[in-house]
C-alpha cells in the first residue's frame, strides 16, 4: 500500500508534526542530511517531554520509523532499502525568497502501519488548507490545482512575498 501527499509547509512546522506523531505512537523519529556527506541519525528526547527541537537548515528528509532502524547505512537509498516500512518526509528547501513543496511517502504491507500511515496523512490533509493556482514558469501556461495542499505557515510565507515553488524553478504556486 502507498501513501503520498505533496503540501507546501515551513519545516518548523513539518518537523513539529512529526515529532508530535512519533510522541504518540511511540515510533523513532530519524533525521537525514545529504550533503556534504550523507548522515542519518535518530532524534533523541522524542519520547521524553519538552519542546520540539530545531530543525536544522541542512536536514533534508526525516522519517518515522518502526523499531528496530537500520542505521548502518552510507546513502539516502540504503537507507531507504534498510528501512522500507518508514513513513518519509522530504522537506522542501525553504529561504527567504523561496519555500519549495514537500513530500510525505510511504510504501508497506504491514497492516498495522498502513493504517498508521493512513492517519497521519489524513491528520496533516485536515490541518491544512487547500487550493492553488499552478504555473509553469518557462511557457507561462496555468492551471487550477483545487486539491494542492498548503500550511498555514505557508500561506503567512506567501502572503509575505516568499514564492512558493515545486521541486523545481518550472513550477510556481499561488495560493487561494
Amino acid at each position: 500500500m502507498k501513501v503520498t501527499l505533496q503540501f507546501h509547509g515551513g519545516r518548523r512546522e513539518i518537523y513539529a508534526m512529526a515529532w508530535e506523531w512519533a510522541r504518540e505512537s511511540g515510533l523513532l523519529l530519524a533525521e537525514e542530511r545529504f550533503s556534504p556527506a550523507y548522515r542519518v541519525k535518530l532524534v533523541g528526547g522524542v519520547q521524553g517531554s519538552g519542546a520540539t527541537p530545531e530543525c536544522g537548515d541542512d536536514v533534508r528528509r526525516i522519517s518515522l520509523n518502526p523499531s528496530p532502524v537500520d542505521l548502518n547505512v552510507d546513502s539516502a537509498l540504503e537507507y531507504l532499502k534498510g528501512n522500507p516500512n518508514s513513513l518519509f518526509i522530504t522537506l522542501g528547501g525553504q529561504s527567504d525568497a523561496i519555500l519549495r513543496e514537500s513530500v510525505l511517502s510511504a510504501m508497506t504491507d504491514e497492516v498495522n502501519l498502513v493504517a498508521t500511515w493512513k492517519k497521519f496523512r489524513e491528520r496533516a490533509r485536515k490541518s491544512m488548507l487547500k487550493g492553488a493556482w499552478v504555473e509553469n514558469t518557462m511557457s507561462g501556461a496555468r492551471s487550477r490545482a483545487a486539491n494542492h495542499y498548503y500550511t498555514a505557515e505557508a500561506k503567512c510565507l506567501a502572503d509575505a512575498g516568499v514564492e512558493l515553488m515545486g521541486g523545481t524553478d518550472w513550477i510556481k504556486y499561488q495560493l487561494d
